[in-house]
C-alpha cells in the first residue's frame, strides 16, 4: 500500500533510495501531507505532480549525514556533553543533490544551492518502513513546508451559508466599485525596491540586524586587500594577529589551489627565467573567490534577520528569493568595487593599452566604411548616426560604472539603443509614423557595436570584459540575453586588437581628407580626390594585406587558454610591429617561422551587410534571434576592411555629422568649397541639397547662420542653376532641431531678402513660437 504522504510516495517510487546507502547515513526531510496537498508551487509554473516527483525536489529533501555525527550518539558521557555544547548552534549539513542546508534549534534553512531562500520547521521525527521486500528503517523529520519553491495555500471557500454573507458581499463589492472609481481608500501600494540600500532603508530592522556584520565583512575585505605592514620589532606592543576569517581563508585557499609555481612556457620543466608576471590570472583567481565568499556571507546574514522582517518584506514588496540575492550581490560589488577593479585592470593593462591605442588611431573612421550597406542614401544614415549617438552616449556611462552589473546592464541598454528597442525609441516611433524601424541582424550588430565602441573612447575595455564575465555569480552570464550580448562585446574587441589595420588605414585617410577640407589646403585635396593613377599612396606602403591580416600576439582572449605577453611600448602602425623578436634571450620562446607565406594572398570576397529599413526588427525577447548565430572573430575580420575609394571618402562625416561639403563651409573655405562641387560626380544635386549636420542644418542655412557673403552665393548659385523653383521652396522652409529654417537667419544676410524673399516660409513657426 503506498502512503499517503505525497513525498513519501513519490520517493520510493524513485531510484534515489538505491543512492541513500547505507540508510543510516540518511534523514529524509517530509512536508507534511497537508501542506503538499492544500498548497500550490508558483515559482516554477510546473504541476503539483511534475514537481513532486522531479528528482531535484526529492533530492533536495534527503540530507546527507556524516558517519561521525552517527557515531557519536554511543558515546557516553562525552557524546552527551558535545550535544549540550552544539545546542542553539547552526549546524550545516549536505543534501545528495550537493546543496546545503542549515539546521539550528527547531528550524531548517535552505542555503547554497537552492534558487530561493526557504525556512521550515522541524514538527516531530519517526521512522518509516517501506512497503518493499527488503523494508529497511529510515529516518524522517517532518517539516512545516517544502524547501524547494514557492507556496502558496490554496484556498477553498466553503460551500456553506453563512448569516451575513450576503450583506458582506455586497459591502465588498460597494467597496471594489468605489476603489475603481476613485471614491474609495486604495490598498497600500507595495514599496518599490531597486537596490539593496533602498532596502536597508525602507526596512531599519533588517538593517541594525545586518550592521555589524556587514562592517565586519567589508572591513576584513578591505583589510585582505590592504593589510598594513606588521609593527616593528622594536615597538612597545605587538598585537596578536585577528582570526582569520571567511574571506582571508577563502584567498589563501585560493592562492594554495593556484598552480602558477608549477607552471613552465612551453610545457617545459626547466625553462629559463623570465620576466613576465605569471600571477595576473592568480590574482584573478584570488579576488573572484573572496568577493565570491563576501557575497555567500552577506546573504548569509540576510538568512540570519528576524524572520517576522522577512515575512513583512515578502508582503510589502514583490521581492523574491533570486531577486534579494541579486541586490545583495551587486550591494557587496558596488562596496568593494574600489578594491577589486583597480587591481583588475592594472593586471590587464598591457593588453588595454595596446588596445586603446588601436582604437584611438579608429577615431576618425566613417560609418559607411564597417561593411554594411545603408538603404535609404543620406538620409538613412543621418537616422542612423543619430540612432547610434543614443548608444554612444550610454556607452560611454560605462566608465563610471561602480559595479560589473552595472556595466552589464549598461552593455545591454547599449545593445538595445542600436537595434532600436528602448522605451524612448519606441516612443519616437509611436510620435513619428514616418521613422522607420531599424532591421539589424547579428553581423550587421557586430559592426554598429563596433562604431559605438570606436566612438565611445571607453577605457579598460579587455578588464571590464573579465570583469563583468567572472566577477558576477547569481545571474548566468554565459547564456540567454547577457550571454549573447557579451559574446557580441568580446568579438567586437577581439576584431579591435587582432584585426583592425584596415579601419585604422581607413580612418588615416580620413583624418587627412578632413584635415585639408578644414585648412584649405587645395593642393593637398586635389591629391585625394583626384589622386594620379601611377602615384602609391604612403599608407599602402605599410598597409599590406599580409600585414592586415596577421593577428597580434598579445592579444588575450577571455575564454582562451592562450594569454601571450603584451608590450607596453604601443606602437602607432603595423609597421613597427615586425620587428625581431627576443629568441636570442628567450630561445624556448622562439616562434616557427617555416609556415610563413612570401607572398601574400588575395583578399577574400567582400560581403556587404545591410542595414534595412521598415523590416522586422530583433527583439530582446525572440529566442531566434538570439540563438541564430555564434559570433567569432571569422564573421567579421574578413569584412570590415575600410573603404578608402574616392566614391566612399567623398561622402564620409565627422563625430559633428559634417560631410565634406559642410567641413568647408563651417570653417569658411570657399576655394575648397567651390572645388569640392566641381565634382559632379561625387556631389551632384541630390547629396547637396540633402546634405544636413547632427542638428539637422542644411549647407545654405550653416552658410547664412555664418554671414559669409561668398559662401552663400556659391551655394545659392549652384542650387538655383540646378534645382526646380518647387525643390527650393521645400529646401528653404527645412527645419533644424530647434524648428528653425533658413529664414529665421536671414538677419544674418539681409541681401538676401531681395533674391529669394518670395520662396522662403515666413511664417513659418519654431519650437519657441518665433517667426522669421
Amino acid at each position: 500500500m503506498q502512503p499517503l504522504n505525497p513525498f513519501l510516495a513519490a520517493f520510493f517510487r524513485s531510484s534515489l533510495p538505491s543512492q541513500c546507502t547505507p540508510v543510516h547515513h540518511h534523514i529524509l526531510l517530509v512536508p507534511t501531507t497537508d501542506v503538499l496537498l492544500t498548497c500550490r508551487e508558483v515559482e516554477s509554473g510546473s504541476t503539483f505532480h511534475e514537481l513532486i516527483t522531479s528528482e531535484e525536489f526529492l533530492a533536495s529533501h534527503v540530507l546527507r549525514v556524516p558517519a561521525a555525527n552517527t557515531a557519536s550518539a554511543a558515546g557516553g558521557k562525552d557524546a552527551a556533553q558535545n550535544l549540550r555544547e552544539l545546542r542553539g548552534k547552526a549546524k550545516q549539513y549536505q543534501t545528495i543533490n550537493g546543496r546545503t542546508v542549515v539546521i539550528k534549534d527547531t528550524h531548517v534553512y535552505s542555503n547554497k544551492g537552492f534558487k530561493s531562500l526557504a525556512q521550515a520547521q522541524l514538527l516531530n521525527d519517526s521512522t518509516w518502513y517501506p512497503d518493499l521486500l527488503e523494508p529497511r528503517q529510515w529516518l524522517i523529520y517532518y517539516i512545516s513546508r517544502p524547501l524547494v519553491g514557492v507556496w502558496e495555500e490554496t484556498k477553498i471557500e466553503p460551500a456553506i451559508l453563512v448569516e451575513g454573507m450576503a450583506r458582506r458581499k455586497a459591502l465588498e463589492q460597494s467597496q471594489a466599485a468605489a476603489a475603481e472609481n476613485g471614491e474609495g481608500a486604495m490598498l497600500p501600494r507595495k514599496k518599490d525596491i531597486k537596490s539593496f540600500h533602498d532596502l536597508l532603508n525602507h526596512f531599519p530592522i533588517i538593517a541594525r540586524q545586518m550592521q555589524p556584520g556587514l562592517e565586519k565583512l567589508f572591513r576584513e575585505f578591505t583589510t585582505v586587500f590592504e593589510r598594513p605592514l606588521p609593527p616593528p620589532p622594536s615597538a612597545l606592543r605587538i598585537p596578536d594577529p585577528e582570526p582569520d576569517g571567511p574571506i582571508t581563508t577563502a584567498m589563501r585557499k585560493a592562492r594554495s589551489n593556484s598552480m602558477s609555481a608549477a607552471r613552465r612556457p612551453n610545457g617545459l620543466t626547466n625553462g629559463l627565467p623570465v620576466t613576465e608576471n605569471f600571477y595576473a590570472e592568480d590574482d584573478e583567481d584570488v579576488m573572484r573567490a573572496s568577493l565570491e565568499t563576501a557575497v555567500t556571507a552577506a546573504i548569509d546574514l540576510f538568512q540570519g534577520v528576524d524572520k517576522q522582517q522577512l515575512s513583512m518584506l515578502g508582503a510589502t514588496t514583490d521581492l523574491t528569493g533570486p531577486l534579494v540575492e541579486r541586490l545583495i550581490e551587486r550591494y557587496v560589488t558596488e562596496n568593494t568595487h574600489h578594491l577589486l577593479f583597480p587591481r583588475l585592470s592594472a593586471s590587464k593593462r598591457p593588453y588595454d593599452l595596446e588596445l586603446e591605442a588601436k582604437i584611438r588611431q579608429m577615431e576618425f573612421i566613417d560609418l559607411s566604411q564597417l561593411g554594411i550597406s545603408i538603404e535609404g542614401g543620406s538620409r538613412g544614415k543621418h537616422e542612423l548616426t543619430i540612432q547610434l549617438g543614443l548608444a554612444v552616449e550610454e556607452f560611454k556611462k560605462t566608465a563610471n560604472a561602480m559595479s560589473p552589473q552595472e556595466m552589464l546592464d549598461l552593455l545591454l541598454s547599449t545593445m538595445k539603443l542600436v537595434t532600436h528597442l528602448t522605451e524612448s525609441s519606441r516612443a519616437q516611433a509611436a510620435s513619428s509614423t514616418e521613422k522607420p524601424t531599424l532591421t539589424v541582424n547579428a553581423d550587421t550588430l557586430v559592426s554598429l557595436l563596433l562604431f559605438v565602441v570606436i566612438r565611445a573612447q571607453v577605457r579598460h575595455l579587455h578588464a571590464r570584459l573579465i570583469y563583468i564575465r567572472h566577477f558576477i555569480f547569481i545571474d548566468d552570464v554565459d547564456n540567454g540575453e547577457m550571454g549573447y550580448a557579451l559574446s557580441t562585446f568580446e568579438a567586437v574587441l577581439a576584431y579591435l586588437a587582432l584585426d583592425s589595420s584596415g579601419l585604422r588605414r581607413a580612418s588615416r585617410r580620413n583624418k587627412a581628407l578632413w584635415n585639408a577640407t578644414c585648412n584649405g589646403s587645395l593642393d593637398d585635396l586635389k591629391k585625394i580626390m583626384e589622386p594620379d593613377e601611377n602615384a602609391i599612396l604612403d599608407e599602402d606602403l605599410y598597409d599590406s594585406p599580409e600585414s592586415s591580416r596577421r593577428p597580434s600576439h598579445s592579444w588575450s582572449f577571455t575564454n582562451g587558454s592562450a594569454s601571450r605577453r603584451s608590450s607596453t611600448a604601443v606602437t602607432i602602425s603595423d609597421r613597427f610591429s615586425s620587428g625581431s623578436g627576443l629568441s636570442h634571450v628567450f630561445p624556448f620562446q622562439a616562434e616557427d617561422d617555416s609556415s610563413e607565406i612570401d607572398f601574400p594572398l588575395p583578399p577574400p570576397p567582400r560581403k556587404v551587410k545591410r542595414v534595412a529599413m521598415d523590416t522586422r526588427s530583433m527583439s530582446s525577447g525572440s529566442e531566434i534571434s538570439y540563438h541564430s548565430r555564434a559570433t567569432s572573430n571569422g564573421t567579421i575580420g574578413s569584412v570590415l576592411e575600410g573603404d578608402v575609394t574616392i566614391d566612399r571618402l567623398s561622402q564620409t562625416h565627422n563625430a559633428f555629422g559634417e560631410s565634406i561639403l559642410m567641413m568647408a563651409v563651417q570653417n569658411e573655405r570657399p576655394d575648397v568649397l567651390r572645388y569640392l562641387l566641381t565634382l559632379s560626380e561625387y556631389y551632384p544635386l541630390s547629396v547637396v541639397l540633402d546634405d544636413i549636420n547632427n542638428e539637422d542644418t542644411t549647407l545654405f542655412s550653416a552658410a547664412v547662420q555664418l554671414g559669409h557673403t561668398e559662401l552663400i552665393n556659391i551655394i545659392l548659385d549652384f542650387i538655383s542653376r540646378l534645382a526646380a523653383r518647387e525643390r527650393l521652396i521645400e529646401y528653404f522652409a527645412q527645419q533644424d532641431i530647434w524648428g528653425r529654417s533658413c529664414a529665421h537667419y536671414l538677419f544674418h544676410a539681409p541681401f538676401l531678402i531681395s533674391r529669394i524673399g518670395r520662396l522662403v516660409p515666413w511664417r513659418q513657426k519654431d519650437k519657441n513660437g518665433q517667426t522669421p
